[in-house]
């Protein structure tokens, strides 16, 4: 079977599993993926708080929103359903994104207008004590954080394929608002420690790319469905410009890294954050921002714009190749979670599922932009890697979140326990599809 198609089966088993299981409870009105991928079963009162029903994660309603609505477009060019199955699930993401926006919207009235990693149902946020306890959250730390950052995309997305004008200018004023914390320095993330081997909490004078790469994606989404498109282009070259002038090597300093090594963090002066002797890189964020700076250059439509993006053309193929160099682990078949620049030696050998589908969009837009089919060879590795040794057919072609670097499983929380809402997988591969196809693979 072509990879087109496999991956097409893949997205519509997933999106079916999201809307049957949003059905069986109607009155929950969370988008629901508290699932165990290595077993199949639902977390229940049995397991940990922080995997139960009652613990809500708006980084995953969030992104659910905006994946939902990516579907929901996507399902216009899907080639396995007969018109009328379009129309039926359509017609199911239309009621359940506005049931869910509706809720969400609720709480975030209740919250000022703010979102937090951690959550009640009735709107309370948590943060994770020493003793990986709940406890109530006193304060919102910073302007912004990850989870208004995904939750203001997603009500912004959502908001603009249901033609829900209010929801539309909502999201995007406060999608603005993150943004403008964000080049402004004032975001502070919210993400909580799962997983010791990967130290995500906030730490004072650390300055993370993380929140500029993500935020690309919605700018390309201002392109397309804001009320200003020159202003979203604008906000996005800033973006842009920022990562590459202080988070990748594009000149001679610093002087003991290698040309487009991208790193993760910088100090308040903007030098590289190293810590007992480190510069570590995240391989599988360096390889999501080149797909999403991607899908930000592709969308721009000024003359102005288009001119600037073409002088980016002549190195993205090599930059992508770059990292997937340092990042690809080919024996298990899997992007390793850090590397340190330094030492050029692997940190955390650990392999979450996300980065392969992002690093196949990465590709796949990478031959948009530039034209170089090579680039087919990295598209056609991570497909099989991720089909061989993530994708889990018994679980409705879910993938499981980590591999160590031995290839087996194994019970790692790279963010949330709640199973990937469709965002970083089937939006990815939504956005590479069409190349896929155009290359034949």
């Amino acid at each position: 079977m072509k990879l087109a198609s496999r991956f097409e089966h893949m997205l519509l088993a997933i999106l079916d599993e999201l809307i049957d299981r949003y059905d069986r409870n109607p009155d929950y009105h969370f988008i629901d993926t508290k699932l165990d991928l290595l077993t199949g079963r639902d977390f229940g009162p049995e397991d940990a708080w922080y995997q139960r029903r009652e613990t809500i994660y708006p980084w995953i309603q969030g992104r659910a929103l905006e994946a939902l609505a990516g579907h929901w477009r996507w399902l216009a060019d899907c080639t396995i359903l007969p018109a009328a199955g379009r129309t039926a699930r359509r017609k199911k993401l239309e009621r359940i994104m506005t049931e869910v926006a509706a809720n969400m919207e609720r709480l975030r009235r209740k919250n000022h207008g703010r979102m937090f990693f951690l959550m009640t149902e009735d709107g309370r946020f948590l943060r994770m004590n020493e003793q990986a306890r709940p406890e109530p959250l006193a304060e919102i730390p910073g302007d912004a954080n990850f989870s208004d950052l995904f939750y203001s995309k997603g009500l912004f997305a959502a908001g603009a394929v249901l033609g829900n004008e209010l929801w539309r200018k909502r999201g995007e004023s406060y999608f603005r608002r993150v943004v403008t914390a964000i080049l402004a320095e004032r975001f502070v993330t919210d993400q909580q420690m799962f997983d010791p081997k990967n130290p995500v909490l906030a730490v004072p004078g650390k300055l993370l790319q993380g929140p500029k790469m993500i935020a690309l994606s919605g700018t390309a989404l201002g392109m397309h469905y804001g009320s200003d498109p020159a202003y979203w282009e604008r906000r996005g070259k800033a973006l842009l410009d920022h990562v590459f002038r202080y988070h990748v090597k594009l000149s001679e300093t610093p002087a003991d890294l290698q040309h487009f090594d991208f790193w993760e963090a910088v100090h308040t002066d903007r030098t590289p954050w190293r810590e007992n002797g480190k510069l570590i890189c995240d391989p599988g964020h360096a390889l999501e921002f080149v797909g999403l700076s991607l899908k930000n250059l592709l969308a721009v439509q000024t003359p102005a714009g288009k001119r600037n993006a073409a002088k980016l053309q002549k190195f993205y193929a090599d930059f992508l190749r770059h990292q997937f160099q340092i990042g690809f682990a080919p024996g298990p078949g899997g992007i390793i979670k850090s590397f340190d620049l330094v030492s050029r030696q692997p940190v955390n050998t650990d392999m979450p599922w996300w980065s392969l589908p992002e690093t196949i969009r990465a590709a796949a837009l990478t031959f948009r932009f530039t034209g170089d089919r090579s680039v087919a060879e990295i598209i056609t590795r991570c497909s099989h890697a991720f089909f061989d040794g993530y994708v889990r057919p018994e679980c409705h072609q879910m993938a499981v979140q980590t591999r160590s670097a031995e290839g087996k499983v194994v019970p790692v929380i790279p963010a949330t326990p709640d199973a990937d809402p469709g965002y970083h997988t089937n939006l990815s591969i939504i956005d590479a599809l069409p190349v896929i196809r155009e290359l034949d693979l």
